[in-house]
This record gives C-alpha cells, structure tokens and sequence, in this order.
C-alpha cells in the first residue's frame, strides 16, 4: 500500500519512499509471518488432519510395539523354565557327583543396570526396547553358564567310573577288628588344652598290627614321620577332588609316589605321635575340606555291622590324641 505526505512548500501529495531498512524490516516481518502460519498449518495437519499414510506407519508402529510386549512375555516364561533347569542342575546333578552348587553371584554374573540402552528410552516406546534388549542379554548370559555347568556334568559322567574309583568307600579298618570310637568327626573339648576345637576325622580303636586298607584307587603323596601329632603318616591322593589320610601308624607298607587299589593293605594300626593307645586317626578330605568320614564307609557295612558301628559311636571316647 503507497502512502502519501503533504508538503507545504508546494502544496502537493507527494509518495513516500521506504528507507532500504524499513524493506528490510518488512520483509523479515513478512518471512516470520510466512514461517509461522507454515509451521502452524503442519502440526494441525500432523496431530488433526494425519494423512494416511501416516496413519498407516502409526498404526505399525503400535503393532510392532505390542509384538514386543508379548515376546517379552515369552522371555519371561525362558526365564522361569530357565531357573528350574538351574535348580535341577544344582540339587541333583551337582549333587550326585559331590559337586558344589554355582554360587548365585555366578549365575547372575554381569546382570544388573546397564546404560548401554539408556539412548533408547528417549525413542517412542523406548523403554519397551530397551527392556527387551536388558531381557535378552540377561537369559543369554545365563544359558552361557548353564552350558558350561553341564559341559562339566557330562565330562564327569564319562569318568563316572574313574570317579567312583577314586571315592572312599569302604572302611579303613575291618568292623571286625573296631573295639570302639575315640573322637567322632566334629567339635570336641580338647583332651590336652581343654578347650573346644574341630576334629577333622575319626578315631578308631583296635589292636595294634591290625591292617589298614586304602578307602579308594590313588596315590600315595605321603608316606613317612610326621611331627604336629600324626606319627607315622599315610596321605593318599585320590583324584577328582578326594584325598584320605591315616594317622598313628605302627608299620607303612607303601611308600610316596606309590599307586594302590581300593582295599590294599597300606600300613599297620599303631600309636605312634600324640596319642594315648593303638588306635587309626582316619581323614576324608573333599575338595581341600574335611568332610565326615562315617558317610564314606557306612555303606559298606551289612545291618549287623551298621548297628555294631552306631553302638560303638555311642559310646566314643574323645580322649585318645589331640588331632
């Protein structure tokens, strides 16, 4: 629109021009007025008036998001099946070939909050996402475990018989030849110091020359004198994790670096180190830990002779050496 200004000089109209910045200034006016309805009418026509082809992608985008929730369902049903193979694996399997269970820190190893998908949860159901991805590492993490676990179960069924071989299970003096128990496995007031401490085995009293069997195939580590209480002392190595130990000797008939078979005679029963009367300190060692060794010989026994062994640790008598 042209605007006019009266000039008193010549008495007449005359246009008036715009300054170059008052174009300016209009014409970024004109600019902003231009991008603001533009802006305005592609929200509306985005939010109001959607195309539909828009309308088509949203509408996939709410059915792969629903897609999504249900596999996480899924992995969540993995997850318990998951947990009960777990279980399984650490109260029977673990259990039948004396194996510790996998420690639960072990289990869950790398589990727990991670930022590696924190990006995603600025997305359009991101969280979603980023749960199913947190979901999906967690179980393949888990099964990577489970798979070593059983690799190790099944490498120790194929040595089931080597296994067996190296189990102590018979008894290290004949029941025959047992007068009666000394110190059972377990605390025990000390006959010397007078104080409680652990007795890492079991004292079995007979005569002295009576013979000593070796509880399973392996072998001899030890073989000599020891000082500490033990007297002459038997050690044997087992393999798999087992490791048996005879105490108090009179005679050793083996000698260090000597393979022996289940049931050979070792040595003579004596009363050699800190003891008071003839009597087989007997250890069962599993895995570096002293283990009660009653449930390594019982089965060995008929009725008669288990009655005979509970009558005799009825009346044990902790008082015959201080190991």
């Amino acid at each position: 629109m042209e605007k006019f200004t009266f000039d008193p000089k010549t008495l007449r109209y005359q246009k008036i021009k715009p300054t170059g910045h008052k174009r300016l200034v209009r014409s970024l006016w004109f600019s902003l007025v231009v991008a603001a309805l533009t802006i305005t009418f592609l929200h509306y026509n985005d939010q109001v008036i959607r195309s539909p082809g828009l309308n088509r992608l949203m509408a996939e985008q709410e059915q792969i998001a629903y897609q999504i929730s249900l596999m996480n369902r899924e992995i969540e049903q993995y997850h318990d099946l998951l947990g009960g193979i777990e279980y399984n694996d650490d109260h029977i399997y673990r259990v039948y070939f004396e194996e510790d269970p996998i420690p639960p820190t072990l289990r869950k190893a790398g589990i727990g909050g991670s930022t590696r998908y924190q990006e995603l949860k600025n997305l359009k159901h991101g969280d979603l996402v980023a749960t199913t991805f947190m979901n999906l590492e967690q179980i393949s993490r888990k099964l990577v475990v489970q798979s070593r676990s059983f690799d190790h179960v099944i490498d120790l069924a194929r040595h089931k018989e080597q296994i067996m071989a190296a189990r102590p299970a018979i008894q290290p003096v004949s029941i025959n030849d047992l007068i009666r128990f000394g110190s059972a496995f377990g605390m025990r007031l000390h006959p010397i110091l007078k104080v409680y401490r652990p007795h890492n085995g079991i004292d079995l009293t007979t005569t002295r020359g009576t013979p000593i069997f070796a509880t399973a195939d392996g072998k001899v580590i030890q073989a000599s004198y020891t000082t500490g209480g033990y007297g002459n002392k038997i050690l044997i190595d087992h393999g798999y994790g087992y490791r048996t130990l005879y105490g108090h000797c009179n005679k050793m008939l083996v000698k260090k670096g000597q393979h022996v078979k289940r049931g050979e005679v070792i040595g003579r029963v004596g009363n050699t180190g800190l003891s008071t009367r003839s009597h087989l300190h007997y250890e069962v060692h599993v895995n570096g830990r002293p283990v009660n060794p009653i449930y390594y010989y019982a089965n060995d026994l008929s009725a008669e002779e288990y009655d005979k062994m509970i009558t005799l640790l009825s009346k044990a008598d902790p008082s015959f050496d201080i190991n």
